[in-house]
């Protein structure tokens, strides 16, 4: 049997424990309709999870030196004859190894302190203890608390994701980035905090945060169009407008070009598919671009791209050139 990967073993945990979310149930749900195999693992977990429960209820009250002092006196009397283990004692050391086993299986599986996900996909979400929802870009890792502290909310991204955060003056909630970090008291924003790339940004869509320097603690104030920038050679910290419309497309599946350059729009579509758009050396890349795109393939892009702007282009796999422009 294939076993779910660490974002589904994470809803069962909760699933089990009384506290998943309205999207992980439904989730779930999709996860076990798939196949008998995926409803059998869940079921067997949750049966270790609830004889575990039962065993650590029967284990019987000892006084432990009292019974160890009758075992040293029992053995002791192996001088004058053969010794018996007492009943009690075989049954006992049966209920402590099974409850023992129930317990690790229990706190090393399900009552892990720390998730860790990794998306498999684009969109893949993660419902936070406090109903925080966070949007990973395919090769994402999320680290967060199965419970957040009583001062504050803290995780830690590597990658691309979209936070919607619930609100909670008590409790900031804070994103470690490595190099900098981002607190926020309830908001949404876009954070692309990919190691290949020469910088961090963040993108506020809704509300207030402050994007902080970990190392210098300088920090700047970014609100609703505002979009912060870490420059990881310099250790520089700065703010400007967003002027990219498109910075939210790898969750949306949503793309707008408005009398953009050809260029402009081939990085664009780079950074959403896995692609390599390039040019040949004697095409011109100033060619103006008007077209909104919905959930569309490459395929289907391209070949827009075709009519439109009269070009023609060569494909192998992944690889695009662009090797004529009618502009």
């Amino acid at each position: 049997m294939k076993e779910p990967d660490n974002h589904i073993e994470a809803i069962i945990t909760r699933k089990i424990s009384g506290e998943i979310s309205v999207i992980e149930e439904t989730e779930l749900n999709e996860w076990l309709s798939v196949s008998n195999k995926n409803e059998k693992y869940f079921q067997d977990l949750k049966k270790i999870y609830q004889e575990a429960s039962k065993t650590e209820q029967k284990i019987p009250i000892i006084n432990i030196d009292t019974e160890w002092k009758q075992f040293r006196s029992n053995i002791d009397q192996d001088k004058k004859g053969s010794t018996t283990i007492p009943g009690w004692l075989r049954i006992a050391a049966s209920i402590i190894i099974v409850a023992s086993l129930g317990y690790f299986i229990w706190n090393g599986s399900f009552q892990a302190k720390e998730l860790t996900i990794v998306a498999n996909y684009s969109g893949q979400q993660i419902a936070l203890a406090d109903n925080s929802i966070i949007t990973l870009n395919k090769g994402a890792e999320i680290t967060y608390p199965r419970k957040f502290s009583d001062k504050s909310r803290s995780v830690e991204l590597i990658g691309e994701a979209f936070f919607e955060v619930t609100r909670n003056e008590s409790k900031p909630f804070i994103v470690n980035l490595g190099l900098s970090s981002v607190e926020v008291l309830g908001t949404s924003f876009n954070i692309d905090a990919q190691e290949s790339n020469d910088e961090i940004e963040v993108i506020v869509n809704t509300g207030k945060v402050r994007f902080a320097n970990t190392s210098t603690q300088e920090s700047v104030i970014l609100t609703k169009g505002e979009k912060g920038m870490l420059m990881k050679n310099s250790n520089l910290i700065s703010k400007a407008q967003n002027n990219d419309v498109n910075f939210m497309a790898w969750k949306t599946r949503k793309i707008v070009f408005n009398d953009v350059e050809l260029d402009e729009v081939i990085q664009t579509l780079n950074r959403l598919y896995e692609t390599q758009v390039s040019f040949s050396t004697e095409v011109g890349q100033n060619c103006k671009v008007t077209v909104s795109f919905d959930n569309q393939s490459i395929d289907a892009i391209m070949s827009v791209l075709e009519l439109t702007l009269d070009l023609e282009y060569k494909k192998s796999g992944n690889i695009i050139e662009i090797v004529k422009t009618g502009c």
